[in-house]
């Protein structure tokens, strides 16, 4: 049962993009995506850490779990149309360079070695936690235009080690720490 649980994890996130949708189109109150933001979060942490507890951390596992967070993300973005409709209109170009720098770094990848990206790296993380504050307090708190673009810089940085990554490496990188760190192959 518990080498089961982090494919459960990353499968929840594909659950609750959705519902989060639906809860922007049902007028729920704001203060709903708080513990829908941190429950994708924790679960996207926590899938890693189990799976390499229990022996199960795979490369197509990994891979899963970078499939699903693009998918829960674009749910979330949908979400902040809806939401946060005006800011989006107004950081539509901040915007635009999160999801080139993120379509960017898959394609490197895919087009390099035919596989979808699984680096994990320090600065993807970090991003990752940076996701959660900006996406909260937009959605949870309606913040304005700061989280939009502060997290576009975080992105540019972090996408751009991981394309950095995939253009200097011999082999997939997966579950890299950095692009200091990438293995001598």
């Amino acid at each position: 049962m518990k080498r089961h649980l982090p494919f459960a994890l990353t499968t929840l996130r594909l659950l609750l993009g959705p519902l989060a949708l639906a809860g922007a189109y049902l007028n729920l109150p704001r203060l709903i995506f708080l513990p829908v933001l941190l429950v994708g979060t924790l679960s996207d942490i926590y899938d890693g850490v189990l799976a390499r507890r229990y022996g199960v951390a795979t490369p197509a596992l990994r891979r899963y779990d970078s499939v699903a967070d693009i998918i829960y993300y674009l749910f979330i973005l949908g979400v902040m149309w809806r939401l946060c409709h005006d800011v989006v209109l107004r950081n539509w170009p901040a915007i635009a360079l999160i999801l080139l720098t993120e379509a960017g770094a898959i394609l490197t990848c895919f087009f390099k070695f035919g596989k979808y990206p699984a680096t994990h790296s320090w600065l993807a993380k970090f991003y990752g936690l940076c996701l959660l504050f900006s996406l909260t307090a937009l959605l949870a708190f309606d913040a304005g235009s700061w989280a939009v673009i502060s997290l576009a810089a975080v992105a540019v940085l972090a996408n751009g080690e991981i394309i950095a990554m995939h253009l200097i490496s011999p082999v997939p990188p997966v579950d890299v720490r950095s692009i200091f760190r990438l293995p001598k192959k």
